[in-house]
């Protein structure tokens, strides 16, 4: 019996291999445009059609951004309108046939914490991707990483994409420099999905965010 093909993706050659990385944290960074966004968003959802009722969530900083951002990206892009896959706009969660589920949360407040903490229930988390992860704190980052414990699949993971911010900034301090991550490096040019227009924005950027944006520089202002 054939399998339908619904929304396919045919991934940059840079983006092959962290799409098949299983280990524990998982950080994309580089210039602007790149396609980590898109390599973590169709990690979030081949995870959830391959295994069985595993728990996903995909986060900005705040919760609120997230209905301007990821979830419309995630949707229409990603899902694509796949039949297995629901959204409920409401709640910004994706339930898949499988049993599978992937919610939407921040950590921008109190409230939003203890919201992504009910998260999964008691079980946990199976994989996670925070979107401009730079706009996160450390502690959000482990908040986040000891609700990875859901056992739906034999491996789980916290995926981190975002452009360079500072060099003291703690993902380039702990995740990069002291190694706690598989780390990889997009780049603008190397994406054909991108235009000559905005190829050209990019080039005429200057100073600290040409060699964070065009760059993938982690700097200081």
């Amino acid at each position: 019996m054939a399998v339908e093909i619904i929304a396919p993706w045919k991934p940059l050659d840079w983006q092959v291999e962290p799409f098949h990385d299983k280990s524990l944290i998982l950080l994309m960074t580089g210039s602007a445009g790149g396609g980590k966004s898109r390599v973590a968003a169709e990690k979030i959802h081949a995870y959830c059609l391959h295994y069985p009722g595993a728990a996903a969530l995909i986060m900005r900083k705040a919760r609120e951004w997230n209905s301007r951002s990821i979830l419309p990206f995630y949707n229409s892009t990603v899902v694509g309108g796949d039949p297995r896959v629901t959204f409920n706009k409401s709640e910004g969660t994706f339930y898949y046939q499988n049993g599978s589920v992937v919610y939407s949360g921040g950590m921008l407040d109190d409230k939003q914490r203890e919201a992504v903490r009910s998260i999964g229930g008691a079980g946990g988390l199976d994989i996670a991707w925070m979107e401009e992860a730079n706009a996160f704190t450390r502690n959000d980052y482990e908040e986040l990483l000891g609700r990875i414990r859901h056992t739906a699949a034999p491996w789980q993971q916290v995926i981190l994409t975002t452009n360079p911010g500072g060099s003291l900034h703690w993902i380039k301090k702990d995740l990069i420099d002291g190694r706690q991550a598989a780390v990889y490096y997009s780049g603008a040019k190397e994406n054909p999905n991108n235009s000559p227009a905005y190829l050209q924005t990019l080039e005429n950027l200057s100073g600290v965010m040409r060699d964070r944006l065009v760059l993938g520089k982690w700097v200081q202002a």
